[in-house]
């Protein structure tokens, strides 16, 4: 330590070194950190700056989807099958209740009275403060959402609100129900064509978006509120021609009472030049406008039950059979209609003609099993014309017995017997047959006049564009 000329004591050697390290250390130090906190600045505002702008902008808004129109359905002419028509949804903003101090018993005893919904329940439900969206009634028409907005400006009520939405209607009730099927409270296709082309239908819905507070949940007195509107569904028309579905489907219902058909019966009119589906009826059908119900045969059976568990499978199952499309989902075992294919393979091969004639002593014997033709005395010597007017079994075993296992077979995969159609509609069944490798000389007896497999109604739409072997 030396003394300076003033006398005041100066720090010299090693302690004026050490304090000039630190300094250097220090700012040494204080740039890296500074260049750290650049860096993760950087990091947050340039290069993730549009990941944190969504998260903010979630956390700040809040959307309630809206719905769009459904696209209508149309027959072959342009009549309309299915139509939407806006209709409200009432629904209680409980937060609101209580911050404004609204009468509790009052919006339950004024909605209950308006809605038909009950009185307890409405009355629970505005009790939930931490919600600001409790639904009440959905789908609601004109005059009931007139009502309810009345009520709401006579009391001065703002946690009572509606929001538009959409319903569907079908103008003629049952009339092809099963081609038509139906949308679900959410809008949503669940049958039919209203499924199979339910994007195409349903459009894109808007949304409202409002400001939400810190806790995600919307501002009590909210000034921002924006409208953002969605896209209408597309229409659709069929090839269905309204009305020849109304004459199919009375003369069916009309067989099925003459012949005292317990389980139902299907239907299909088709254009035989393009295969288009012309109408398409199963029986029993319900009406499209109100699906759930079942009939006055079923409900009585429903209501049979013991127990509420008893009572919905029962319900359950009623209605999936009054939806199930017979002539689409059901197969059933052709018979003679289905001659007219092995003649025709015949007449291809070459293996028949005009002028072929075939004896029938009223059976065959095949593999020790006896067949019977419809005239058990026999139709004798026949023509080829002749034994096609007989509707002869004999006949059309000869036939097929001439064309072959292996070749019949491949007649039958290229009549499309074997696949579905590719129909626009769901659940097309497939029919039943015997396997190519275990196919006998009895299989092809019986199936050359069309008994022992099984067919969908609807197979017959494949014999217009056939694809025979070569």
């Amino acid at each position: 330590m030396e003394k300076s000329k003033s006398g005041s004591a100066v720090r010299s050697g090693p302690g004026r070194q050490m304090l000039r390290r630190c300094v250097v250390l220090a700012a040494v130090f204080g740039i890296g950190v500074f260049a750290v906190l650049l860096a993760r600045l950087y990091q947050l505002q340039i290069k993730e700056h549009e990941f944190y702008e969504e998260l903010a902008i979630e956390q700040q808004l809040r959307s309630t989807p809206g719905s769009a129109s459904r696209g209508a359905i149309y027959d072959a002419n342009m009549n309309a099958l299915a139509v939407s028509a806006t209709v409200d949804n009432v629904y209680l903003s409980p937060a609101e209740i209580e911050a404004y101090g609204e009468d509790r018993a009052l919006i339950a005893r004024g909605l209950s009275e308006i809605l038909g919904v009950d009185y307890d329940e409405v009355y629970e439900k505005s009790g939930r403060t931490g919600s600001w969206y409790v639904t009440v009634a959905r789908k609601i028409e004109s005059d009931k959402a007139d009502a309810v907005r009345a009520f709401k400006t006579e009391h001065d009520l703002r946690g009572v609100r509606l929001e538009p939405d959409t319903k569907r209607y079908y103008p003629n009730s049952s009339l092809a129900c099963h081609l038509i099927g139906f949308v679900g409270t959410d809008n949503y296709g669940l049958e039919g064509i209203e499924a199979r082309y339910d994007s195409v239908l349903s459009g894109t819905a808007g949304k409202t978006v409002r400001a939400t507070n810190a806790y995600g949940t919307e501002l009590l007195f909210n000034q921002f509120e924006e409208y953002r509107p969605g896209e209408d569904g597309y229409d659709i028309v069929t090839t269905i021609d309204s009305t020849i579905q109304y004459y199919v489907e009375k003369h069916l219902r009309q067989a099925v009472e003459d012949y005292d058909i317990q389980n139902g019966a299907g239907a299909i009119a088709m254009d035989v030049n393009t295969g288009k589906i012309l109408a398409m009826a199963s029986l029993g059908n319900y009406d499209l406008n109100d699906f759930l119900a079942v009939s006055e045969k079923d409900r009585e059976y429903i209501d049979e039950a013991e127990t509420k568990e008893e009572a919905a499978e029962r319900l359950a199952a009623a209605q999936a059979k009054q939806w199930r499309n017979k002539a689409l989902n059901d197969t059933y075992e052709p018979g003679s209609t289905f001659k007219i294919l092995t003649l025709s393979a015949a007449l291809e091969e070459g293996v028949v003609d005009k002028t072929t004639t075939v004896n029938c002593g009223g059976s065959v014997n095949i593999s020790g099993y006896t067949i019977h033709c419809s005239n058990k005395n026999g139709h004798g010597l026949q023509t080829l014309v002749q034994s096609v007017g007989n509707s002869c079994n004999p006949a059309f075993i000869n036939y097929g017995l001439r064309i072959g296992s292996e070749k019949f077979y491949e007649y039958m995969r290229s009549f499309g017997l074997m696949n579905t159609t590719g129909i626009d509609l769901g659940g097309e069944a497939v029919g039943v047959f015997a396997a190519d490798s275990s196919f006998t000389q009895l299989d092809l007896a019986c199936y050359a006049f069309g008994q022992n497999f099984n067919v969908t109604p609807l197979a017959p739409v494949s014999y217009t564009h056939l694809t025979l072997p070569t």
